[in-house]
């Protein structure tokens, strides 16, 4: 089997004794949007509901990009576009940005795929990321600030630590916190537990595996929880064009949310992503019927995974 694609380099493990060392700034609301893959019209959605908070009195929300916002920007216009308006906000690495900042010989995408995950994949999933390593390299301003971003950060949020990751604490892109790792609901694993205790953290916001998913744990007498926003700018449910990011704030949201929960004082939310339709005329202009991208995403584009809202909800409150 190939490793391109599979395969994580050694530079992406993390320490997860290390997470709960960082500083955690006190926020009202965040947004923590993972997996934006270069869509700017679910972008521009995104720029839409934070003015709609403003709007209902409430604070504005941080913006937090926890990596995989470039993707499909495979030209120079939308590459550029792209990451001068996250850089904007605070942001972390996905396995993509450091493919794009400082790529690791035989990473391939940097996507670590399990063997779950079909052979033709990984291949198409190497050439986007050769093809957007190929326009990147005509904006080496851009690669230098990619290349600099952290792989984690923390926020507080009524109270409780949040710790953002892209993959899970032991590695930038690893699948251990996607919902196919998930206990069943109402149980605990040592691992999570250990993770949990390691990062002093109540919650860990996570993207990478492009599934979403809530879950909560009972770790010592006190919930935790697991939120995956799966994707910002691709569909997330079958049936459902909309991206997702998950909303953490001490106040209820003015949208409502597709499912959510609280924990004590702090409202979690997996909040929808409308974009324009423009998109899809973009979407098929830069990868037409043939190209990698056409081939890997454009059902999930029209009709969504075969991912549901009640396969999210993993909730046992």
């Amino acid at each position: 089997m190939a490793t391109e694609g599979r395969s994580c380099p050694l530079n992406y493990r993390i320490d997860p004794r290390q997470l709960g060392q960082g500083a955690a700034p006190e926020r009202e609301c965040i947004y923590i949007i993972g997996g934006l893959y270069g869509n700017w019209a679910a972008l521009d959605a995104i720029e839409t509901l934070c003015r709609q908070e403003v709007t209902a009195g409430l604070a504005e929300p941080e913006l937090v990009f926890n990596g995989d916002f470039n993707w499909f920007n495979a030209e120079d216009r939308a590459f550029r576009q792209i990451n001068e308006r996250v850089l904007a906000h605070s942001a972390i690495q996905g396995n993509v940005e450091a493919e794009l900042g400082a790529p690791s010989a035989g990473a391939g995408c940097g996507c670590g795929y399990p063997d779950w995950v079909e052979g033709d994949t990984v291949i198409r999933s190497n050439a986007i990321m050769a093809r957007l390593q190929q326009t990147g390299a005509n904006h080496a301003d851009l690669l230098e600030r990619l290349g600099q971003l952290p792989r984690q950060l923390a926020r507080t949020v009524a109270g409780h630590r949040v710790q953002v990751l892209h993959g899970d604490p032991e590695s930038l892109a690893g699948w251990q916190l996607a919902v196919e790792a998930m206990p069943a609901p109402g149980q605990v694993t040592y691992r999570l537990a250990d993770w949990f205790g390691l990062a002093d953290a109540r919650i860990f916001a996570c993207s990478h595996t492009c599934l979403p998913y809530m879950q909560d744990f009972d770790i010592g007498g006190e919930r935790h929880l697991v939120v995956n926003n799966g994707a910002a700018g691709m569909p997330n449910f079958r049936g459902a064009r909309q991206g997702l990011l998950t909303r953490l704030g001490t106040r209820p949201s003015p949208v409502p949310g597709l499912y959510g929960t609280r924990l004590g004082a702090l409202y979690c939310d997996a909040i929808p992503i409308n974009w324009d339709e423009q998109w899809d005329s973009w979407f098929a202009s830069q990868w037409p019927p043939g190209s990698p991208a056409w081939a890997s995403y454009r059902e999930r584009f029209m009709d969504g995974p075969g991912h549901r809202v009640e396969d999210a909800i993993r909730l046992t409150e």
